[in-house]
């Protein structure tokens, strides 16, 4: 074998185990971190109103019971799933003022190490999604980060009691259109519920993609729920947009504080924001 194969073996082989290492650093999951919260509190809770549409109270009365617990604010964390053209393992903190703000801190990581961090939110009515540095802000952002906003309530059902901006419009047994604020307009998303179970199967909209796209076809899909304070959430949800045919992240939820202080976490940058690792 002359000198010059084996040269080029040597590097075909020395870039396979280079791919190898690089795949199976994805396949790490990220150990979960949890933001520092302050202590919950308790706000009491208001009956569940009689005048929705049939699928909407049937979905509330198995998410939440009889009464709505009066939630202002939300902390959730957990490991997400998405595809950059490969799949990134990441872990997040998404902080929720119930039908008004939320952020959330993402890091995307490598054998489990964080390696690139990045952010969605939408704060005082404006929206930024991207890398931390690099991210996008305007008004079609404005518009798909405030569609985030409400397409995340099934995390905290009870704002579909106590927001009376929210508004349902009948379609059939098993849909209805929601109706939300976005600034001094309002815009809408399609919401469908398993005959079943009554619980939330998918919610479409249309969302501007990207700061400079179009308005495109765009579903969340909810795929497992889990009981938490009394409440059923998602556990497990898929993003898509539809011209691209198949879900580009999956986020998993594993831990969640309720009605705790967010003025510091809606505010503060993502290098300045506190973090507690959990074992």
């Amino acid at each position: 074998m002359n000198t010059f194969l084996k040269t080029g073996l040597s590097i075909v082989g020395g870039l396979a185990v280079l791919a190898a290492i690089g795949w199976l650093g994805l396949q790490i999951p990220p150990r979960i971190v949890s933001p520092v919260t302050g202590k919950s509190q308790v706000l009491g809770d208001v009956r569940i109103p009689e005048n929705l549409p049939a699928p909407v109270l049937r979905y509330l009365h198995v998410a939440l019971g009889d009464r709505a617990p009066r939630i202002e604010s939300a902390v959730f964390w957990g490991r997400a799933q998405a595809n950059f053209g490969v799949w990134m393992p990441m872990r997040f903190q998404l902080y929720h003022r119930l039908g008004y703000d939320f952020r959330r801190d993402m890091q995307m990581t490598w054998f489990g190490f964080p390696v690139l961090k990045a952010l969605d939110q939408y704060v005082n009515g404006q929206g930024m999604t991207g890398l931390v540095g690099k991210a996008d802000t305007g008004t079609r952002v404005d518009q798909g980060s405030n569609m985030i906003l409400f397409a995340e309530a099934p995390l905290y059902p009870s704002i579909f009691v106590t927001d009376s901006r929210i508004r349902w419009v009948a379609i059939d047994e098993t849909s209805a259109q929601m109706f939300f604020p976005f600034g001094a307009e309002e815009d809408s998303m399609t919401v469908y519920f398993d005959p079943q179970t009554a619980l939330i199967t998918k919610m479409t909209a249309l969302r501007y993609f990207g700061a400079n796209g179009e308005k495109e076809p765009w579903r969340v899909d909810f795929l497992t729920w889990q009981q938490v304070d009394d409440m059923t959430i998602p556990a497990r949800s898929a993003i898509t947009w539809e011209k691209q045919g198949k879900p580009w992240s999956y986020w998993d939820i594993t831990g969640v504080a309720w009605n705790v202080d967010l003025s510091a976490m809606l505010t503060a940058t993502l290098s300045t924001q506190p973090v507690k690792e959990t074992p």
